[in-house]
């Protein structure tokens, strides 16, 4: 009877909260407000030790170190909370984080009448990332230590993820590529849960610059995100069972005024659930504060999440 309840709600909540085909969906999940509000078109645009989490190459790109944390209300009451440090010199950067995502509050029962007590179901990655920057490009590697806990059940696994970037124009042009959550997990009972892999390209493009003659210190500059998405294909044991999954892309805008605020917004194709985003950002020379909102078609809620990176 414990086995049928975990499996219930372990179906549950990846149907609901995540809402897409396979476990560990989280790590496709934003985890910060700032990717979250161009609907991750991430891929060439650096955001501090979150980078790792689509393209580590990112993080020499960064100007400054930086620390970085990220709170996220997603759907079904799940919580998603993100800390990380990026630790930029000169060349060379290391960062390392922790990305968790859990919904407490259930009841376990063995029979009919009052529960045994309650018990949460829980994601968990530890990440470490290094990257170099070269001549003409910079390459990264992030490692992630992953944990899913679905009582009575625990499973350990682990990820890759590795990425290139370059600019072009003075930086006008940003260009990534990475492959994302190569590895595997332990089963979890009977099954291991799979990992969202998939490569990435991403451009990033600074197109417009608008000064009013009447107002030159409110300059406003147009930037313009695109991330083409191919999910990695998977084969069963027999070769039979061959899933082929739909490429897609994650397109993003920024317009930022005076370098002071920023209003974003984004847009995933193929996606029916959650395919458009918002957000808005005000930076200072220290603190860069960043807010999203994230509309659900599928009548569950709407996502806020906020996110603060303080330049050390």
């Amino acid at each position: 009877m414990k086995a049928i309840v975990t499996l219930f709600f372990t179906i549950l909540f990846t149907a609901l909260t995540l809402a897409q085909s396979s476990g560990l969906q989280f790590l496709e999940v934003g985890p910060t407000a700032a990717e979250l509000s161009i609907s991750e078109a991430a891929v060439a645009t650096p955001n501090g030790s979150a980078s790792m989490y689509v393209n580590p190459a990112l993080l020499v790109m960064q100007d400054r170190p930086s620390l970085s944390i990220g709170y996220t209300g997603w759907i079904a009451d799940t919580d998603n909370l993100f800390g990380g440090i990026n630790l930029k010199k000169g060349n060379r950067a290391v960062a390392f984080s922790f990305y968790t995502s859990g919904i407490s509050g259930f009841e376990q029962r063995n029979n009919p009448g009052d529960s045994n007590g309650e018990f949460s179901i829980q994601y968990v990655s530890i990440s470490g990332a290094y990257a170099r920057e070269f001549k003409f490009f910079s390459a990264g590697i992030a490692a992630h230590y992953l944990n899913e806990e679905v009582y009575p059940f625990r499973a350990n696994g682990y990820a890759v993820n590795l990425g290139l970037a370059t600019t072009l124009l003075d930086e006008k042009i940003r260009i990534g590529t990475s492959l994302i959550n190569l590895g595997e997990m332990e089963k979890l009972d009977l099954v291991a849960t799979e990992l969202p892999s998939s490569f990435n390209f991403g451009l990033a493009v600074d197109i417009l610059e608008f000064v009013h003659g009447k107002s030159p210190d409110l300059p406003i500059l147009t930037t313009l995100m695109a991330d083409f998405v191919q999910p990695l294909e998977s084969l069963s044991t027999d070769d039979q069972d061959f899933t082929p999954t739909d490429t897609y892309f994650n397109l993003g805008i920024s317009l930022l005024i005076s370098e002071v605020v920023e209003i974003r917004a984004g847009y995933k194709t193929q996606d029916n659930v959650r395919p458009t985003s918002f957000g808005l950002g005000f930076i200072t020379d220290k603190v860069r504060f960043n807010y999203a909102l994230i509309p659900f078609n599928t009548g569950f809620r709407t996502v806020h999440s906020i996110g603060l990176q303080y330049q050390l």
